[in-house]
């Protein structure tokens, strides 16, 4: 019997523009799409945010999406693209995430459609969608996380790296701003409450704060199957209009 699970995440974020003498106030803001189907985000040449679809093998072994193999056309009516590839999965004899991708640009930002299968029988400890924050724009910014049956939760993205502690905040969440009320808050609204993690990746040597949904991060791992689909389906906007630039 096939199993399936559908991850249905709509973001919605927000991005104030510096008010003037910065690039920011000159530019729209731009998604660039990578061969591979990673998006990057950025304004007047600043990064802003990176959308990117990515898992974890045996021991944590990460697989991010610009090790993915990937084709790439237009979208009916040259409404977008689809990006049709596979992301290998380290210490699996083979094994790989099947996925098929659409970006479809908006007036203000991006909607993004994933469907994931198994090319195989294989064991993962994480698969999941991340967002990710640079370092330099968000370091030392608030974290609002609001759950429809909870009360709100704050958590701070860190100046300095704090020693041997990487996870910064996790639980369920609807709604989750960062930096609010800045020139670069960023707002993620999700459809129906969902598990999120936020995690400092300096650690590793990588300077960006992660924003992940994941549809599976378990420290034992879970088995997976060729029967197994999973279904990404997500918005993002922006204050400023949006400009996608595709290969």
């Amino acid at each position: 019997m096939r199993r399936s699970q559908v991850v249905v995440i709509v973001l919605v974020g927000a991005c104030m523009l510096v008010p003037s003498g910065t690039p920011w106030a000159q530019e729209a803001l731009t998604a660039k799409l990578d061969t591979t189907g990673l998006v990057r985000v950025s304004a007047g040449g600043a990064e802003l945010a990176t959308i990117e679809l990515n898992a974890h093998g045996p021991g944590w072994q990460h697989a991010p999406q610009q090790t993915a193999t990937a084709e790439v056309s237009d979208l009916p009516d040259q409404a977008g693209k689809r990006i049709v590839g596979t992301l290998p999965i380290p210490k699996t004899e083979g094994g790989a995430i099947e996925f098929a991708e659409s970006v479809t640009p908006l007036p203000q930002g991006l909607r993004l459609e994933y469907d994931l299968a198994m090319s195989q029988t294989m064991r993962l400890n994480g698969l999941q969608l991340s967002i990710l924050l640079p370092v330099t724009q968000y370091a030392g910014a608030e974290v609002l996380i609001t759950h429809p049956q909870g009360e709100p939760r704050i958590a701070g993205l860190p100046q300095e790296q704090q020693e041997q502690t990487f996870q910064i905040w996790a639980g369920e969440g609807a709604r989750i701003e960062v930096a609010k009320a800045t020139d670069h808050a960023v707002t993620i609204e999700l459809r129906a409450a969902a598990d999120i993690v936020i995690q400092d990746l300096r650690q590793w040597e990588n300077p960006v704060f992660e924003i992940r949904f994941p549809a599976i991060m378990e420290d034992a791992g879970r088995e997976v199957t060729a029967e197994d689909r999973f279904h990404i389906d997500l918005t993002v906007t922006f204050a400023a209009p949006l400009q996608l630039q595709a290969p």
